[in-house]
């Protein structure tokens, strides 16, 4: 396990989407404690987007939803955060979804773990940015100047296994996800590794 989340066990304790959505929640609770419409921020923040033309149930996006609404139960039960009905002309806000409440607030004990989770998030960004510019100087130097991100994840790998448990550790930390989006911040052009393969490769400059 990595050192530095050694020292944030208890923060580790939390599934990832539990995380997510405390620092979600973090960035609009100003006052302390405010009422939050916290599905508005998960449909977007997450790219929860239904087809029209399907039946839900049938959707990823539905899926996904679920795995959320399962956190903030969790979240509840925990005490982290609480749930709220908020009237509007003698009329209560429900979820609009149909899942019981559409406002949701962080408890004290939710704004601390949300803090240090914000705090640990700052550390450990500032970490994989620094890993990921040496990877790609370091793929530069041998002079590979397209690459998948399998290829990247593999010499990403070898740079930083010393700092990782096992490989699931790695595979966990270093998703397609997050290093699709580092990647993205990078401006590198992309094309398609071929004709009839819809994985991209990058262009290194």
């Amino acid at each position: 396990m990595r050192t530095q989340e050694k020292s944030h066990g208890s923060a580790n304790r939390l599934g990832r989407r539990e995380k997510s959505l405390l620092l979600l929640m973090l960035r609009s609770d100003e006052p302390q404690g405010k009422p939050n419409p916290i599905w508005l921020d998960v449909y977007k923040e997450f790219e929860i987007n239904y087809n029209c033309g399907l039946s839900k149930k049938y959707q990823r996006a539905f899926q996904e939803e679920k795995k959320f609404r399962e956190a903030i139960g969790r979240l509840t039960k925990r005490g982290f955060i609480k749930p709220m009905l908020i009237a509007q002309q003698d009329t209560a806000i429900s979820d609009p979804r149909g899942y019981g409440y559409n406002f949701y607030s962080l408890t004290s004990p939710g704004r601390s773990r949300a803090e240090k989770l914000q705090q640990y998030q700052k550390t450990s960004s500032k970490k994989d940015n620094q890993e990921l510019e040496e990877t790609l100087t370091q793929l530069r130097a041998m002079g590979t100047n397209q690459v998948t991100t399998r290829q990247i994840r593999e010499e990403l790998w070898q740079q930083t296994r010393q700092r990782f448990a096992n490989r699931a550790e790695f595979e966990k930390h270093w998703n397609n996800t997050k290093l699709g989006r580092m990647l993205k911040k990078h401006n590198f052009e992309r094309t398609r590794v071929g004709k009839y393969d819809g994985r991209r490769k990058y262009i290194l400059r």
